[in-house]
C-alpha cells in the first residue's frame, strides 16, 4: 500500500505500483525544508527496498542550492543512496531541460553512480517505470520527422503543444498495465514520437550541431567554459589566496626570517591582533610572531559559506608549530588531536596567580574516546569528511582517562582586552588557551599563556 507524507514545504510518498519513492519539495526556506525530506525519502527507499526515486522541482529556478547544500549531497546522500536498492534516479525539470543529459549541477552528482533521466512529469516517470522503459528509442521512430510524428500520434501537423500534450496523456494511460514485450515497445514509441513533436528532439541536435561546429578549449566550448566559471570562480580564487597564504607561512618557516613564536586562533569569534602582537614583541621580547585568526564554525549550523576553505586555512596555519592556540569553548574538541596535556601548566598557574586571577580560570578535560564519539556524532548529523566505517569503529581502542585540554576564560573584559569579539549569537563569550602538540617551543608556549593571562585578568 502507499505510504505518504505531507507538509507545507514537501510531499513524499511510496509508490507501492512501482515500488518507487517520490518527493516533490513545495517550497525551499531554511536547510531543513531540503535536507529533512530527503533524508526521509532515503529512508523509505530503504525500508521498501525501492530501486526508483523521482524528485520533483528539486534543483529548479526557485531552489537554489548553496555549497554547503551540494557538498551534504555528497557526502552524505549519496553513499547512504549507494548503499540502499537505489538504481534509477528521475528528476523532473522544466520542458527545455527534459531529454538533456545529467551532467550539470547538482544532477552530475548523481550521474556517475546511478542510471539518470530528465523528464518533464512525475506521471511520465512512473509511467517508464511501469512499462520497463527508459529514454532511449528504436530507431524507426528516433528517425521520424515532426510531421511523421504527429502523424504518428494521429495529429495535424499544425498542432500545438496544448494539443500534443493531451494527445499524448490519453494514448499514455490507454497503454498503462502492459506489460507484455509489445507494450513496453509501444510506451518506447510513444515516448520517442512525444520527444520529437514537441520539437525537443531536434532543438538537442540543433545545440548539438552547433556546438561541435564552435571551437573547443580541452573539450569545452567558450560558453561551455563561461559557464563553467560562473559557478565555481571563487574556488579557484579561494584555492589561490590558500596556496598564497601557504606559501607566505612555508616561506617564512624556510628562510633565516622565520616566525620565532606563533598564537594561532581558531573558532567563531573576530580578532583584533594588535594587542597581541605588541605583547608578543614588546613585553616577551620576540622579534618575528605568527598572530593569526579563522573564523570557524563546527559543527556549521550559523549557516556560515566556505567552511570547508576555513578549516584548509587553520591546517594550513599549523604548519608553521604556533606555541599556542586558542579557541571557544565549541570548537574546541573538534580539535583534541592537536592538544598536550596541560596539568603541568595549571600547577604553575595556581602558584603565580592570585586567588582572584586564578578564580577567573576553569580547566576542561576531555578523554580521547569523548573526542571520538563527537567526531562520530559529527560525521552522523553533518557528513564530515575522514571518519568512514563509524558502525565497525571499536570503541574500546581510545582511551578513558580524561586529561587537561585546555584553560579556559569567560571573562568579558579580559576577552575583548585581548581583541576578541565573540560572535555566536546564542552563546556566552569564551577562550580557550591550550598548547600545540607540535609547538616550536613548549617553555615558550608555557610562558606566553602564563604572562597573556596575568596581563588581562
Amino acid at each position: 500500500m502507499d505510504e505518504l507524507y505531507d507538509s507545507e514545504s514537501f510531499r513524499l510518498r511510496y509508490d507501492d505500483e512501482t515500488n518507487s519513492c517520490v518527493l516533490i519539495h513545495k517550497t525551499y526556506g531554511d536547510r531543513d525544508n531540503f535536507r529533512t525530506p530527503i533524508m526521509q525519502a532515503v529512508e523509505i527507499i530503504r525500508k521498501h527496498g525501492c530501486m526508483h526515486l523521482i524528485i520533483e522541482d528539486a534543483c529548479e529556478q526557485n531552489m537554489e542550492l548553496g555549497e554547503d547544500d551540494l557538498k551534504w549531497i555528497k557526502k552524505v546522500i549519496i553513499p547512504k543512496l549507494v548503499q540502499s536498492s537505489c538504481e534509477h534516479i528521475f528528476f523532473v525539470v522544466e520542458e527545455e531541460k527534459v531529454g538533456t543529459s545529467c551532467d550539470d549541477s547538482p544532477y552530475c552528482l548523481f550521474k556517475d553512480k546511478f542510471k539518470t533521466d530528465k523528464v518533464v512529469s512525475e506521471q511520465f516517470a512512473l509511467l517508464m517505470i511501469k512499462n520497463g522503459t527508459d529514454s532511449g528509442a528504436p530507431s524507426d521512430i528516433s528517425s521520424m520527422t515532426r510531421e511523421q510524428a504527429l502523424t504518428y500520434m494521429g495529429l495535424p501537423v499544425d498542432a500545438n503543444d496544448f494539443a500534443i500534450d493531451e494527445k499524448f496523456w490519453k494514448m499514455s494511460k490507454q497503454l498503462r498495465g502492459d506489460n507484455t514485450p509489445e507494450g513496453k515497445q509501444k510506451i518506447a514509441d510513444l515516448s520517442a514520437a512525444y520527444d520529437i513533436a514537441t520539437g525537443r528532439r531536434d532543438e538537442r541536435v540543433l545545440k548539438e550541431e552547433q556546438r561541435d561546429r564552435e571551437k573547443k578549449f580541452l573539450g569545452k566550448t567558450g560558453d561551455e567554459w563561461r559557464t563553467y566559471f560562473s559557478y565555481t570562480w571563487y574556488k579557484y580564487l579561494i584555492g589561490l589566496l590558500l596556496i598564497i597564504l601557504a606559501g607566505n607561512i612555508l616561506h617564512a618557516i624556510i628562510t633565516n626570517k622565520g616566525y620565532d613564536s606563533g598564537v594561532v586562533s581558531i573558532g567563531h569569534f573576530e580578532m583584533t591582533t594588535d594587542y597581541v602582537e605588541r605583547f608578543m614583541t614588546s613585553r616577551l621580547g620576540f622579534e618575528n610572531p605568527l598572530i593569526s585568526t579563522v573564523d570557524i564554525v563546527v559543527p556549521n549550523d550559523q549557516g556560515q559559506s566556505q567552511q570547508a576553505y576555513a578549516d584548509q586555512t587553520a591546517s594550513t596555519l599549523m604548519l608553521s608549530g604556533p606555541n599556542v592556540l586558542i579557541f571557544d569553548e565549541a570548537t574546541l574538541p573538534y580539535y583534541y588531536s592537536d592538544l598536550q596535556d596541560l596539568t603541568l601548566l595549571y600547577s604553575y598557574l595556581r602558584d603565580n596567580l592570585t586567588q582572584a586571577q586564578l578564580a577567573k580560570l576553569r580547566p576542561i578535560y576531555m578523554s580521547e574516546r569523548q573526542a571520538q564519539e563527537i567526531l562520530i556524532d559529527y560525521e552522523i548529523n553533518y557528513g564530515a569528511e575522514g571518519i568512514g566505517g563509524i558502525d565497525d569503529l571499536d570503541m574500546s581502542v581510545y582511551d578513558e582517562n580524561p586529561i587537561m585540554i585546555g584553560i579556559v576564560i569567560e571573562d568579558e573584559d579580559a576577552i575583548t582586552a585581548l581583541g576578541y569579539q565573540n560572535l555566536w549569537p546564542e552563546t556566552e563569550p569564551s577562550l580557550v588557551f591550550t598548547i600545540y602538540s607540535q609547538t616550536m617551543n613548549y617553555s615558550d608556549s608555557e610562558m606566553i599563556i602564563m604572562e597573556l593571562l596575568n596581563s588581562v585578568l
